[in-house]
């Protein structure tokens, strides 16, 4: 009976440990994803001529490959630069 209670605490602590660290990598890879790669007028220059160039979706999707962007953040993007046009 105490051996098994040992065991579930040695286990839920290392669990727990386990859970710690992931959770300090997530927050270092949000970190380093909100990070962005160039200055933000050369990013909106550059979205504005690829949206001329490409199109609405094509623009998002180039901003999600090549600039690392989350779909929301290039889809925002890409919508306040429609709107200012």
């Amino acid at each position: 009976m105490i051996w098994s209670l040992i065991t579930s605490f040695i286990l839920n602590v290392a669990f727990l440990i386990y859970i710690v660290v992931l959770t300090n990598k997530v927050k270092v890879l949000r970190k380093e994803t909100a990070k962005p790669s160039e200055n933000n007028d050369e990013l909106i220059a550059l979205a504005k001529e690829k949206l001329k160039t490409l199109g609405d979706i094509k623009t998002i999707k180039y901003l999600r490959e090549e600039k690392g962007m989350s779909m929301l953040d290039a889809k925002q993007l890409v919508d306040a630069l429609k709107k200012q046009e």
